[in-house]
């Protein structure tokens, strides 16, 4: 990174001269010297990247343009069917068992309802809606109206995007699914130099580019890890919940970064008071009563968005949960654990990329948790639940008229439904249960975790703690339809209390970035200020200061794996060769200890001991049994080695090498060979095992499988 980037301005030695400029002026005579086109001084470039970004991300304008569309007509499906089955459908004659009806000579007989039987009539049906239906009509048209002013705005912009991309990137729609995002971003960089996007510098990084799309979301990650988010309530029985909800997040997010009384006074700057010590007071009456006002629209509108919340998840739910109800009791992860594992500066497709590699591990981990009280009782309504559903299905079957005895629909359903959620609760009979080192192989791809977890990783205790990071998905499911309920209190009563540690976290981790803007000092990935001496840094900063589980040394060694071309200011090479040499100097000191043995064979069990004392053997070994682990069998690691092609790159170049459905690829396809932890840790632990780690022949080359493999091992080391 070039040494510009450092140079930001502390909040509190910040001049107040001028509190409308937004920069150096000397900065500004750099345009006189660029070339005018279409595309020089973005006004917005925040905007301009996060749609850059997206752009890509969705494989151009079609399905972005679908999106939209689509989600205007779900608001208003939604709403007239709602309407349609509330006051147009006769319930009275549709629950009838039978239509008796006679002829003119008194002879009675049954007559088949049709669809049109039950059914009002159009003037009748309208005649039915009363007025709170209309009311609600009338707030779902308003909030349709806006949506469509948006769609049309974000049309339009992404419009602008697609012309970008073809005239200047010289990027069609049809190759976007075969373009990394990391060549995008070194074809944003070259076009800075060209074109002077930004007006502020004369070259742009990529550090820069990631300020600019995740600075928000990087408060936020930086929030989460000093312990400011997410709410955490005590409740009895249930213990303590963590209630980081959408709507919550929605309303956080409104309150702090893009509403009209937000800290921040456009897309790239802090409002100056918040920068003063002096105005501490003021700021957080401010706050609170904003958070008030917010809490108490919230509560005013709870009913309305209860109601469309229900609706949503009955329209989307109710059929896969009859189809496949062991679906609730699968897991996903938490809004809550999103947040507590992603880097500084991490993109959306790379944390789904780590976390889509963590997710069979992790289900592996609290699968070892076999509760055999569960296990019984699941047994027993997967065999009766299971019986009574298999039996009326065959009789069904036989008899299509058995389908028209009241409510046997009903029984088939929900004892098919039980059965499906009791199957999903039996352990596998095959499984191995290693919960250890389950534990480490979640932490290859996460990256993060309490240091006290990995010795007590077959406790209770961490097991509940994991889960609020890796959730039950019919949990997820209860917590976002309860929350247009529990969000206002949630606001009241424990953010508002809080309005203090806020106004302080922004006051005190807040830079401004030449050429960038206002960002949170976390997101500089800087060891020497926010960096911590348990995790190799040199600095030792204060306490308050530092980033917790080792997040600015870990979000540095991830940038740098995705972003190999990055240039880093000298605090980040100090670190990263800091963490080299250690590598080095405990590989040496197993190969003295292997040649010590050959020599002196007495020595060799004592010797093994101490070599596995050592981080890097011990990481290494962690790493092997995820990519050889017999209990994950399409795990993505193994499967991609066991895949990949066996290039000759003698032979061929990087255009004639084939490529496909790679947007989503963290970080490059190829790079340069480069010196990394794992090269360094397989030089010595290839001679402790006769088993080492497969990687890709090319003599020169490093592929996004080894760069993936070598941040797992990266983490792994780092924690030990």
């Amino acid at each position: 990174m070039s040494t510009s980037i450092h140079q930001y301005r502390g909040l509190n030695a910040q001049s107040t001269d001028n509190e409308e400029e937004d920069y150096p002026p000397q900065l500004t005579t750099l345009t006189h010297e660029i070339e005018k086109s279409k595309w020089s001084h973005i006004d917005d470039l925040d905007e301009f990247f996060a749609r850059v970004y997206h752009y890509h991300q969705n494989h151009g304008m079609p399905s972005l343009i679908l999106t939209e569309f689509l989600n205007l007509f779900q608001i208003v499906f939604l709403a007239f069917f709602s309407v349609f089955m509330l006051e147009c459908v006769n319930y009275n004659f549709l629950f009838q068992s039978q239509h008796v009806i006679s002829d003119k000579k008194n002879n009675s007989f049954v007559e088949k309802r049709s669809l049109h039987d039950v059914i009002y009539p159009l003037n009748q049906c309208v005649n039915n809606v009363d007025f709170k239906i209309w009311f609600s009509i009338v707030i779902v048209f308003i909030f349709w109206v806006f949506r469509l002013i948006k769609a049309i705005y974000n049309i339009a912009r992404y419009a602008e995007i697609r012309s970008f991309y073809i005239s200047a990137l010289n990027i069609h729609t049809n190759d976007l699914p075969n373009i990394t995002w990391n060549e995008v971003l070194e074809k944003l960089l070259q076009m800075q130099k060209k074109h002077h996007l930004c007006i502020h510098k004369q070259e742009l990084t990529e550090l820069d580019i990631y300020n600019r799309i995740l600075r928000f979301r990087n408060y936020l990650v930086a929030m989460v890890n000093q312990g400011i988010l997410p709410p955490k309530i005590d409740v009895p029985i249930f213990g303590q919940l963590v209630l980081l909800t959408t709507g919550f997040k929605y309303n956080f997010e409104f309150l702090f970064f893009w509403g009209p009384f937000a800290p921040f006074q456009n897309c790239y700057q802090l409002r100056h008071e918040y920068k003063v010590y002096s105005k501490r007071a003021e700021l957080i009456a401010e706050l609170s009563k904003s958070i008030l006002l917010l809490g108490i629209l919230n509560l005013i509108l709870s009913p309305v968005i209860f109601v469309w919340q229900l609706l949503q998840f009955l329209y989307n739910y109710t059929d896969l949960i009859k189809r496949d109800p062991s679906v609730l009791g699968s897991r996903r992860w938490s809004n809550y654990g999103r947040l507590y594992f992603r880097h500084f500066n991490e993109l959306d497709h790379e944390l789904d990329a780590r976390l889509s590699k963590a997710y069979r591990p992790a289900m592996n981990y609290l699968s070892s948790f076999v509760s055999k009280f569960l296990s019984v009782l699941a047994k027993f309504f997967v065999l009766t639940c299971g019986t009574i559903f298999a039996v009326l299905v065959l009789l069904t079957i036989y008899d299509e008229d058995v389908i028209n005895i009241e409510h046997l629909l009903t029984i088939i359903s929900v004892t098919g439904a039980i059965a499906g959620i009791a199957r999903s609760l039996i352990p596998d009979e095959n499984f191995v249960f290693f919960t250890d080192q389950m534990m480490f192989q979640v932490l290859a791809h996460v990256h993060y975790m309490p240091d006290s977890w990995k010795e007590h990783a077959n406790s209770y205790i961490v097991r509940d703690e994991f889960v609020k990071l890796f959730q039950y998905k019919f949990v997820y499911l209860l917590e976002e339809l309860l929350s247009p309920i529990i969000t206002p209190f949630i606001l009241i009563f424990w953010l508002r209390p809080r309005a203090v540690n806020l106004v302080d976290f922004l006051r005190n981790f807040t830079v401004d970035v030449v050429g960038v803007g206002d960002v949170c000092s976390f997101a500089q990935m800087d060891t020497k200020r926010h960096g911590n001496p348990r995790w190799l840094s040199k600095a030792n900063p204060k306490k308050s200061h530092q980033a917790r589980n080792g997040k600015t040394e870990l979000s540095l060694i991830h940038f740098v794996h995705t972003n190999p071309k990055w240039k880093l200011p000298a605090e980040s090479i100090a670190f990263i060769d800091q963490l080299k040499d250690q590598a080095i100097r405990e590989s040496s000191t197993i190969e003295q200890s292997i040649t010590k043995s050959i020599n002196d064979p007495k020595t060799t069990d004592s010797i093994t001991e101490q070599k596995m004392e050592q981080s890097l053997t011990k990481s290494i070994y962690h790493l092997q049994s995820l990519v050889y682990s017999p209990n994950l069998p399409s795990n993505l690691i193994k499967s991609s080695i066991n895949s990949q092609p066996q290039y000759d790159f003698q032979m061929q170049s990087f255009g004639q090498m084939p490529r496909g459905g790679v947007s989503r690829i963290e970080g490059p396809l190829f790079t340069n060979k480069q010196q990394t932890l794992l090269s360094i840790a397989q030089a010595s632990t290839l001679q402790l095992s006769s088993q080492g780690l497969p990687l890709m022949p090319g003599p020169n080359i490093t592929t996004a499988l080894e760069n993936s493999l070598d941040m797992c091992f990266s983490a792994l080391y780092i924690h030990e």
